[in-house]
């Protein structure tokens, strides 16, 4: 089967997304105040690059200023970490396309795994998204030990690496303790895709 150049144009694109999730200049998290505790984890991990805060209702959380939407951010962020209810998080992620973001992690649970109902909202989520890379919805997120993004809710113990292995699960329960574990095989990438 070949592809036509439309196609090959958009796998390309797909894939360079997704390389920006994965391996971020830049991050932004959406949310209220208690994204402070994964900004400052993403800090401490050693993440060199710059870090935005979006929160409308807020000057700063935990003395990082908020900007008040994605459009006022001061350019597109790779990597966004997406913590609000499923309804809003559909707009954020419609705005980060739309702002030409490389992906985001959708936090949220309330969609697939609720029925019917929630499975529209997720095929609403995936076409605000377009070619963007989007992890979740309804999961943990990733750990990049390579480069020290993290864009994770909890704690962990990841240790920064030189190389690793990627792990992606499905499981939010197990992507966490294999976080809090120390393994004889490095991760480089952690990630928990709902």
């Amino acid at each position: 089967m070949t592809s036509t150049p439309e196609v090959g144009d958009r796998r390309a694109a797909a894939a360079a997304h997704l390389r920006r999730l994965l391996e971020p200049a830049s991050i932004a998290f959406v949310g209220g105040r208690g994204i402070a505790g994964a900004v400052r984890r993403c800090r401490d991990y050693g993440f060199a690059g710059d870090i935005w805060l979006v929160n409308p209702n807020h000057a700063d959380i935990d003395g990082v200023r908020c900007h008040a939407s994605i459009d006022a951010l001061p350019a597109a962020p790779d990597a966004v970490f997406v913590a609000v209810p499923a309804r809003q998080a559909i707009d954020v992620v419609r705005a980060l396309a739309a702002r030409g973001a490389g992906g985001a992690i959708v936090y949220a649970s309330g969609f697939s795994e609720t029925g019917a109902d929630g499975a529209r909202l997720q095929r609403t989520l995936v076409e605000a998204a377009g070619d963007m890379a989007v992890l979740g919805p309804n999961c943990y997120g990733l750990i990049n030990g390579l480069n020290g993004s993290a864009l994770w809710p909890v704690a962990h113990c990841a240790p920064r690496v030189e190389s690793g292995v990627a792990v992606i699960t499905q499981s939010g329960n197990l992507a966490y303790n294999l976080s809090m574990s120390a393994r004889s095989v490095p991760f480089a990438y952690l990630a928990s895709v709902g």
